[in-house]
């Protein structure tokens, strides 16, 4: 299809409404499409529950967008003439002197730069409608974006959470050797702790991160109803069940021991009952800062939060 500079079709917009674009520049070349025209098109003012006519001074007007983080930015872009022949052509309104300046380069919206944004998608055009709630819905808008937005991140964070591995993680034996430091004969837990993270500390920075890795992963593994049903007062179930309190629960499993871990991963009635040990969380951080004298940034490949494990959780 050709087209020229000038040229307007029409956009089908939501709830029946109709825009327009127009062509402001023809015959481009950039460094994505070197094989094929590129044309630059702006969306126009114009809005309505019809069609416009020729004559409608709001298409020869491109469309100033404000809306969220738009910043009183044009809704001009560089595209390739695939998917144009799906809008209805209306006519030409040839371009005035000063429209003529338009160049064909790819850039931020600034220095008479656009963005590219490939073939034209059946959508193409609907900015002008979402300026229009953002002058008229604007509230309604806003909370429906949000609400968008976070149902997003819960997804993203779900499929995050079914893909969940270790990364490589410390030897069985070299870890249950850290926690078999852990000082039962103290009173008071952080003091419990120092054998550990001295010992914990000794070895590579790889090791430590291995540690925390097997650590995230066994208490990755502990994370289900079964066990949260089983842990006394707290219990899943009851008024008073805290996810946070839970993590610590499952802690307490690990610092407890092999024998423990491996009986309540068969078992979850072995699961102790109104016990948690919340500092093996911090061994590792610990080990690190006392090692390399700075925060310990370490992301796991397996989350130990409470219903991370979505299998654990059906």
């Amino acid at each position: 299809m050709t087209v020229k500079e000038g040229d307007i079709f029409i956009s089908k917009l939501e709830r029946n409404f109709f825009g327009a674009f127009r062509i402001l520049k023809t015959n481009g070349k950039t460094s994505f499409t070197e094989d094929l025209e590129c044309i630059l098109v702006g969306i126009t003012k114009y809005i309505g529950l019809e069609k416009p006519k020729l004559n409608d001074k709001n298409l020869t007007e491109i469309l100033i967008e404000n809306r969220f983080f738009c910043n009183n930015k044009s809704a001009i872009g560089i595209r390739i003439l695939k998917g144009i022949e799906n809008f209805e052509y209306l006519g030409n309104i040839p371009l005035k002197k000063d429209e003529r300046n338009f160049k064909i380069e790819i850039g931020d919206s600034t220095n008479g730069c656009h963005p590219y944004y490939g073939a034209f998608d059946k959508n193409f055009g609907q900015d002008a409608f979402y300026e229009w709630r953002w002058e008229n819905e604007k509230e309604e808008f806003q909370q429906e974006v949000e609400i968008a937005k976070i149902e997003s991140e819960k997804r993203a964070e779900e499929y995050r959470k079914r893909n969940m591995k270790p990364k490589k993680m410390m030897d069985e034996k070299s870890f249950w050797e850290v926690i078999d430091k852990i000082d039962w004969s103290k009173s008071d837990d952080e003091e419990r702790m120092l054998t550990a993270i001295k010992f914990l500390a000794n070895k590579k920075v790889t090791e430590i991160k291995q540690f925390q890795e097997n650590l995230s992963y066994k208490l990755y593994l502990l994370d289900n109803e079964e066990n949260a049903k089983n842990i006394g007062e707290n219990s899943y179930g009851k008024d008073n069940f805290s996810a946070d309190y839970f993590l610590y629960a499952r802690c307490c499993v690990i610092a407890n021991g092999k024998s423990m871990f491996e009986s309540v991963i068969l078992d979850s009635k072995k699961m102790p009952k109104d016990l948690d040990f919340e500092p093996l969380l911090y061994l590792a951080t610990s080990a690190y800062e006392q090692k390399m004298k700075k925060d310990f940034e370490y992301e796991s490949g397996c989350d130990y939060e409470t219903y991370s494990n979505i299998n654990g959780w059906k």
